[in-house]
């Protein structure tokens, strides 16, 4: 469009035909445009829905994620406290196994402290038994008691004469 546009002059003006033509050719042109600021509120609407619904899944996403963050740190905090109660049990067990075995350990000690004290009073005993043996045998003199491992000469000395 041009905005110089020129009319021809007339007896009684401007031609009306030039004039009616220019205008309908604006009209016309104004009408595409209304046409074309419809068209491109329409697409401003349809992106702004758009926009809004991105929007709306965005954060939808975001509060999911969230959540999921959330429920991955409880279920951290929870393997963790868990993971506390498997050591805690396992530290009282372990404790109670090993006072129970110092339980036996000290059994032992103390039956094998008996056995040694019996040990001492039997060894004890028997050396008092083999001393008063031993003054018996000192009592009854300078007895010849035969000893039976020996070989004498006059067996032997008889053996050999009848062969």
């Amino acid at each position: 469009m041009n905005g110089n546009h020129r009319f021809n002059l007339v007896t009684s003006g401007y031609d009306c035909y030039q004039v009616d033509n220019e205008i309908d050719r604006y009209e016309y042109h104004v009408r595409e445009l209304n046409e074309k600021i419809l068209l491109y509120q329409n697409q401003i609407e349809t992106l702004n829905n758009q926009f809004n619904m991105i929007k709306k899944r965005y954060q939808l996403l975001v509060s999911e994620l969230q959540a999921r963050e959330k429920q991955a740190d409880d279920v951290g905090r929870l393997a963790l406290l868990e993971a506390n109660n498997i050591i805690t049990d396992a530290q009282k067990s372990a404790d109670d196994i090993i006072d129970e075995a110092m339980l036996k350990v000290q059994g032992y000690v103390d039956t094998m402290k008996k056995f040694s004290e019996q040990n001492q009073e039997k060894t004890r005993v028997l050396r008092e038994s083999i001393s008063n043996l031993l003054d018996t045998i000192d009592s009854y003199g300078d007895l010849e008691v035969p000893n039976p491992f020996e070989v004498t000469t006059e067996h032997t000395t008889e053996n050999t004469e009848e062969n």
